[in-house]
């Protein structure tokens, strides 16, 4: 059985959620050894399989094939990118414990904040001469292993291990582990971004996160031109990622059927199925009506460029035990011995050479059998074995993602299909993963689509393109356009409106653009100039009977806040402290449209009421006189007895108003009171 695709090593159910109570009769090293014991047993990150180990298999990133590692080493042999040596004991068991508890608790995309964390916790503890032990944690030592994290890494990536090391702090001290006289914080200051945009660190960081002009011009010529299987697959992958703002990793777990015609309401539109993450569960992606055409046609591409691929996942889920052997191959399944040529004609076809066949056999460490004084040969079972040991970690899942299967997966291609030199199989797939698709847009050392088909920038250097900087440049593009914080995140993917900051590359002139435009085009002879303010005394409140006050949404509040804060909790309207003044026409609309929202909501109520819902009737009773006293202050709005400018309380208990300085009526200061308040 192969492992799990998933993200996270050993997915668990609820009977496997862990929870540890210290007993308050032990010592805080014994209830420490409880906490290993229990953790090590755990299905998180497989610990019950690999907690003797120092380094542990985590799983699969989204759209990589690599697996993610979370190794046990000292600070220092992590500096030097070693394995060894690892955390000495007592703090290695404890590391591996938290880690798998705070995984439980709070879960991460990647432990590697987490373990840096422990490597200068541990590190720390060294340096005091506490002698690695975890219970001898403390402020002192905390602080330590912040100022350790501050000259070894770079600032941001210091302050994320900080960071893990108040959450590390927070959970041994909840657990009786350590104790502290007060909450232990970090006190580093979050490094500032480049959030400016006029400095010249902001134009440089903007220069790189988005593609230049050229490589744009660069990438439509080539989606067009691109003729040899490779090409076409990145010109076609980089257009998906120019027709909405999506990452990578996205992109490559579509399904083969991810092009979605709408209907009723989205008739005429093209979509996409888009798988989600971080956090954003999948959907189907409304495409811009511009881009549609480019979509269909970067899948109808990538449907035939990956055909040999597709085939192949489709023939291995459905036998997985047997070898795939092609046309030209078929006659060699019943052999008992192949031939060096023969092992090279079932992986490579008829470009294969028996030098080919005799080096893959030599290097999978196959055993030979002679044939006669001059040739050799190997047992097709073992080469069969060896070929199966190449399907993806993950079959029949596509790495990173346990519910696609390799036979769904657009991005599925022969192995070696993408390589510039080794020799393409017939006989076994790959998926393609992050990687492949950024060596082609260009890193050193490396060929890129660009160099192929000689494309260069404006001055003549090299064009390198990072995929994520197409979805810098859609994000700056949607928000030049005028779309929401709220539409770009869900237009991103994104879970949190927040992260929209670090796609904001908007120079102070393209931020001014649009109200220039306005300006030229008579914006300015509908602006209300500004009238000066107008103060208020206390005495002239004071004429009026009102001590202290402030606006609301319906009118304005006379509650004393320097006596006692809001006893209605901003209840505004079921509050006999609030006066409205009738023709104030913005807080009459205000009025209004709380009554026709509470109305919707008190039909929900009923409703609810009906099903037997817990808790609607008291729903039914707030919204029944939240009603009431709305309608009761509009009725007097429409009044016609009632004169403009009359303050207006309704009773607490019965509804019935309370009408008082009716405009002919008011002093000049009141006047001015009024005059303030709208």
């Amino acid at each position: 059985m192969r492992a799990s695709a998933g993200t996270a090593r050993g997915d668990y159910g609820m009977s496997d959620i862990l929870h540890f109570t210290p007993k308050a009769e032990l010592e805080p090293h014994e209830n420490l050894k409880d906490f290993i014991a229990l953790c090590s047993q755990s299905a998180v990150y497989d610990a019950r399989s690999q907690f003797s180990q120092s380094t542990w298999d985590i799983g699969h990133q989204k759209g990589q094939k690599k697996v993610l590692r979370a190794v046990f080493s000292t600070m220092e042999a992590a500096s030097r990118d070693k394995p060894e040596p690892a955390l000495p004991q007592p703090f290695l068991d404890f590391a591996k414990a938290t880690l798998v508890y705070l995984q439980d608790t709070r879960p991460v995309l990647s432990p590697a904040p987490r373990v840096s964390a422990l490597r200068f916790l541990e590190a720390a503890l060294r340096d005091l001469n506490k002698g690695s032990r975890p219970t001898a944690v403390s402020p002192e030592v905390l602080d330590r292993a912040v100022e350790l994290a501050r000259s070894q890494v770079s600032a941001p990536v210091a302050y994320r291990v900080a960071g893990q090391l108040e959450l590390i702090c927070k959970f041994m001290a909840s657990k009786g582990f350590i104790e502290l006289r007060q909450p232990w914080t970090h006190g580093m200051k979050k490094p500032s971004e480049n959030g400016s945009r006029i400095s010249k660190q902001a134009l440089e960081a903007r220069q790189k996160k988005l593609p230049s002009e050229a490589t744009l011009r660069a990438l439509g010529n080539i989606f067009y031109e691109a003729s040899e299987p490779t090409d076409v697959l990145v010109s076609s992958v980089t257009a998906l990622l120019l027709c909405a703002p999506e990452r990578i990793n996205e992109v490559l777990r579509l399904r083969r059927n991810c092009i979605v015609e709408g209907e009723r309401r989205f008739a005429g539109a093209t979509g996409l199925r888009w798988p989600g993450s971080k956090g954003f569960e999948d959907t189907t992606k409304w495409l811009p009506t511009q881009m549609a055409p480019i979509a269909r046609e970067s899948v109808s591409n990538l449907l035939k460029v990956t055909t040999e691929g597709h085939r192949l996942a489709a023939w291995y889920t459905d036998n997985p035990t047997a070898v795939y052997y092609h046309e030209g191959a078929i006659h060699l399944r019943n052999r008992e011995l192949l031939t060096p040529a023969e092992i090279a004609l079932l992986l490579f076809g008829e470009d294969g050479s028996r030098g080919a066949g005799t080096t893959w056999a030599l290097n999978k460490g196959l055993k030979s059998i002679p044939l006669d004084e001059r040739r050799v040969g190997y047992y097709r079972t073992d080469v069969e074995r060896e070929i199966l040991a190449m399907l993806p970690q993950t079959f029949p899942y596509v790495p990173g993602d346990d519910s696609l299967l390799c036979k769904e997966a657009l991005a599925v291609i022969r192995l070696n299909e993408m390589h510039e030199t080794r020799a393409t199989y017939l006989c076994m797939f790959d998926c393609v993963d992050y990687t492949s698709i950024d060596i082609r847009l260009g890193v050193p050392g490396k060929a890129s689509i660009f160099d192929r088909l000689n494309y260069t920038e404006d001055d003549g250097s090299r064009i390198e393109l990072n995929s994520h900087s197409l979805r810098h440049y859609l994000n700056m593009l949607a928000q030049m356009g005028g779309l929401s914080s709220a539409e770009i995140a869900i237009f991103s993917g994104r879970k949190d409106v927040k992260q929209n900051r670090a796609y904001d590359h908007m120079t102070s002139d393209e931020v001014q653009a649009p109200l220039n435009q306005a300006i030229k085009d008579g914006f300015n002879a509908n602006l209300v100039p500004a009238s000066a303010r107008v103060l208020v005394s206390r005495d002239d409140f004071k004429g009026i009977g009102v001590v202290a006050a402030h606006t609301t949404e319906f009118g304005y509040c006379v509650h004393n806040f320097a006596a006692e804060p809001c006893q209605m909790y901003r209840d505004c309207i079921n509050c006999e402290e609030q006066v409205c003044i009738k023709g104030e026409a913005h807080k009459e609309a205000n009025l209004r449209k709380l009554k026709d929202e509470t109305e919707y909501l008190l039909g929900q109520a009923r409703q609810a009421l009906n099903d037997e819902e817990f808790g609607a009737d008291t729903w039914v009773m707030h919204q029944t006189k939240t009603l009431e006293r709305a309608q009761a202050l509009i009725d007097m709005m429409d009044n016609p007895a009632v004169p403009v400018g009359s303050r207006i309380r309704l009773d607490l208990v019965t509804n019935a108003p309370l009408v008082t300085n009716q405009a002919p009526a008011l002093p000049i200061n009141a006047r001015r009171v009024r005059k303030a308040l709208k």
